[in-house]
């Protein structure tokens, strides 16, 4: 028994060690595995660069043209009232909107029989104050010659002296009263001061009018003017707008345009004056353009044939001054503009160094810059990062719109009525 005992202790110590043996086995296989497996190829961590988006500069030599919008409106505006009462009698086939008229025409009627009733009586009433005036001097010229001859006391005298004092002041209450009569009568013709067109009708025949009552508003369609509200900056660049010099300085030249269809239209025009007060809410300037023949069809801006319509109050115009002439300067999108009058340039291996800039005019597409601290070539950082250093690193992409930018330098010498003489700043579209 003590034998078979002994055999079953060995038989579990060979367990034992069959057990731990092939625990050791897979315990060094998955060592070498580990350690003799292969290692992937080591590369260094790549840096990744912020991505911009660049343009050229597109650069311009010549006068800048100040741009700016407004509405066409009158020079000379007047709206016509009645001066008497009456009843209208008569209104001019012309006087209705953008009906036509010449001066001295007339335009409103009003019944003219109770002022003509009125004139006579006061006519009457003159002759009546005439003849009591001679029969006073008369009297007067007969109590003298009876003086004369002891007939009459002074007292008498000094009485026909009296009465015909009282017969001149009749006879000039009469006259006033007459002339007054006349001048009602005259006042209900209504006439055009100057020629023009009308803008509104309010009467028709067979209204009744006090004085006071607005018939009709008209304008003189010589001439036409639109304001236009700049910047202290874009003053700046135009020629004398104050007019110093007096009527004979000269003002800067400028071109008035309408979209008309699918095209647009021109007109010469030049500076005519500042209004006398900045506009409070915009502190901007009211510069007014004035355009001398109106009524003559625009000219095509893209010069192709065809005629265009007259210029109309109230239309929505693009103004263009010719401004002073800056010598080169650069034109970059309103976008790379940044804070503190900067702009970010990219150095050679696509670095960016921040120029500081002088801004000759801005719109809300572009801005023109002075030539001054930028390289002919330079290309300018148009999108916008969060945080930019001098001398940072970064990768470009090329605009597609430079291939079709502009050439890189050009001259704008303006005639008068030119479509747009030199660059456009200013713009509001």
């Amino acid at each position: 028994m003590a034998q078979a005992i002994e055999g079953t202790s060995r038989r579990g110590w060979g367990w034992r060690i069959a057990v731990v043996l092939i625990f050791a086995v897979g315990v060094g296989g998955f060592v070498a595995l580990i350690k003799f497996k292969p290692q992937p190829e080591s590369r260094p961590q790549e840096i990744r660069l912020p991505l911009v988006r660049a343009e050229p500069v597109v650069w311009r030599t010549g006068p800048l043209a100040v741009t700016g919008h407004g509405l066409v409106r009158p020079v000379t505006e007047v709206t016509l009232g009645a001066e008497v009462s009456g009843k209208v009698a008569q209104v001019s086939p012309g006087l209705v909107s953008g009906g036509r008229f010449a001066r001295g025409e007339l335009l409103v009627r009003l019944d003219p029989a109770p002022f003509q009733a009125t004139l006579a009586q006061a006519e009457a009433d003159r002759q009546a104050a005439r003849a009591a005036l001679a029969l006073a001097e008369a009297s007067l010229k007969r109590t003298e010659e009876l003086i004369a001859q002891g007939f009459l006391s002074r007292q008498a005298l000094d009485e026909r002296i009296a009465n015909r004092d009282q017969a001149r002041a009749a006879l000039a209450r009469a006259d006033a009263l007459a002339d007054q009569r006349r001048i009602d009568l005259e006042r209900t013709r209504v006439t055009a001061p100057f020629a023009g067109r009308v803008l509104s009708r309010r009467i028709d025949v067979g209204d009744t009018v006090q004085p006071g009552k607005e018939l009709a508003r008209i304008f003189a369609d010589n001439e036409l003017e639109v304001a236009v509200a700049l910047t202290d900056h874009e003053m700046a660049l135009v020629a004398n707008p104050w007019g110093r010099g007096g009527k004979d300085a000269a003002r800067a030249r400028a071109t008035v345009s309408v979209a008309h269809g699918a095209r647009r239209y021109r007109w010469p025009a030049r500076v005519d004056r500042v209004e006398a007060a900045v506009d409070s809410a915009t502190r901007s300037f009211n510069v007014v353009v004035r355009i001398a023949a109106p009524n003559q069809p625009g000219t095509p801006a893209d010069e192709q044939p065809g005629s265009g319509p007259p210029l109309v109050v109230g239309m929505y115009a693009t103004v263009a001054i010719e401004g002073r002439d800056p010598g080169r300067h650069a034109i970059v999108p309103r976008t790379a503009l940044r804070d503190d009058a900067r702009i970010w340039v990219l150095d050679a291996g696509d670095t960016i160094r921040i120029v500081p800039v002088r801004v000759l005019s801005e719109t809300d597409e572009s801005v023109t810059l002075a030539a001054d601290g930028i390289a002919p070539d330079a290309r300018i950082v148009v999108s916008d990062l969060r945080i930019v250093t001098a001398g940072m690193a970064v990768r470009v992409i090329e605009d597609a719109r430079a291939a079709s930018a502009a050439p890189a330098s050009s001259t704008a010498a303006p005639a008068a009525g030119s479509a747009a003489p030199g660059t456009p700043v200013g713009a509001k579209p």
